[in-house]
């Protein structure tokens, strides 16, 4: 009975219990959309940094005079150095010195511009994985992001060409094709790069003077890395308040990653505080409305009093219809969400599969439990003081 008397009225209130419901819409809508954006995007972002979340990359700091020429980069006995930091903490290493510019090339008839990469083909497994193709070797082979291949239709056995630095062209066939590392990567951002070995790289663009750009460091324990930071920049690098002495810049993937997270935390806490906000003016026109009803049904409770009818049931009845607009407000709202959760996230450039992940998904029941916990606080007022009318008084009432 109780319960038939709070539909009841409901549907005699039909408009107003709409807006009533539109509001705890609209504030677990966005709880749920803002948070479910968030979360697919921090799962995405981790999902690409993770494969990397194990390296040190090294950039050298200052000049260097070789041969009467002054460049900036590696010398091998920086990379000597280096490695002598790195094994006086963990023999569980890989150490790759690199060379890494951009460099026109032309495909087809388009003259474009890619980051080209040069190493020993030895490393090259440790850093990059081939979806297809082989490892290149000698001069003129090399392999070739997915992302670069597919925006220029190259497949294994296309011909691409650089200007070398004789000045003649250099005819070069793409023997792999690298997974996508995806931007945000810590080493080889393979995505639109072209990778090749040492001896085609200084035939392409030069040896920098027997200097190496950059060096990756891999850990097979990603904890060994602050103290092979911490190694290194003791070796290579001047005290504390000498910076004008430091050799090497130093990134830690593993703690950006760290940083990274607390960010995205952060954020994530942020965006639903700012969503709460709509579920609070929800609350408040939801008390306001049930205040409405108890004034409105005054006489009714009244005689529901005198024939017998218990104050908890009272009580019950009333926190019945502000539970009902809320369990009903949720459900909208949260399918609302999951329709237009999708379109933001393909829009930010996200896979779709990262709406079903746990974090995701997770905002679901969130989103009904807290548009339901809302409503019944909310009710929570106005069901007590119709619980507490006296029964006399309330009949009495026009």
């Amino acid at each position: 009975m109780i319960v038939s008397l709070a539909l009841r009225n409901l549907k005699l209130n039909k408009f107003r219990t709409i807006l009533s419901m539109i509001g705890i819409v609209i504030g677990v809508f966005a709880i749920c959309a803002m948070g479910m954006v968030s979360a697919g995007f921090t799962d995405e972002m981790d999902n690409m940094i993770t494969d990397t979340a194990d390296t040190l990359t090294l950039s050298p700091l200052g000049e260097k005079v070789v041969g009467g020429h002054t460049a900036v980069g590696f010398s091998e006995k920086d990379v000597r150095n280096i490695e002598s930091a790195t094994k006086s903490v963990t023999k569980e290493y890989e150490l790759v010195p690199y060379y890494n510019t951009y460099k026109p090339v032309t495909v087809g008839k388009d003259l474009l511009t890619a980051s080209v990469y040069g190493l020993d083909s030895n490393d090259m497994s440790g850093l990059v994985t081939l979806v297809s193709g082989t490892w290149p070797k000698g001069g003129t082979n090399v392999i070739v992001g997915e992302q670069f291949a597919e925006d220029n239709e190259l497949r294994l056995g296309s011909r691409i060409s650089f200007l070398g630095v004789s000045g003649q062209e250099i005819t070069c066939r793409v023997v792999g094709i690298m997974e996508n590392t995806g931007l945000l990567t810590f080493g080889i951002a393979t995505d639109s790069s072209i990778l090749g070995t040492t001896e085609w790289y200084s035939s392409v663009v030069g040896n920098n003077y027997g200097l190496y750009d950059k060096i990756i460091i891999k850990a097979y324990d990603p904890e060994d890395l602050a103290l092979i930071d911490e190694a290194v920049d003791k070796k290579m690098n001047g005290k504390e308040d000498k910076d004008s002495d430091n050799t090497v810049s130093i990134l830690n993937s593993y703690e950006l990653m760290d940083i990274f997270d607390e960010i995205m935390n952060m954020s994530s806490i942020f965006t639903t505080v700012i969503s709460g906000i709509s579920l609070l003016v929800a609350a408040v026109a939801i008390t306001n409305v049930m205040l409405m009803s108890v004034k409105e049904r005054t006489r009714e409770v009244g005689i529901l009093r005198s024939i017998g009818t218990y104050r908890s049931q009272i009580l019950q009845m009333f926190l019945y219809e502000a539970g009902l607009i809320g369990l009903i407000g949720s459900v909208f709202g949260v399918a609302l969400s999951l329709i237009v959760s999708p379109v933001f996230m393909m829009i930010m450039g996200l896979e779709f599969t990262a709406m079903f992940s746990v974090s995701v998904l997770s905002y679901i029941p969130l989103g009904i439990v807290v548009g339901l916990v809302v409503c019944l606080a909310s009710g929570l007022y106005p069901a007590w003081k119709a619980a507490n009318l006296n029964p006399v008084e309330a009949m009495s009432t026009d």
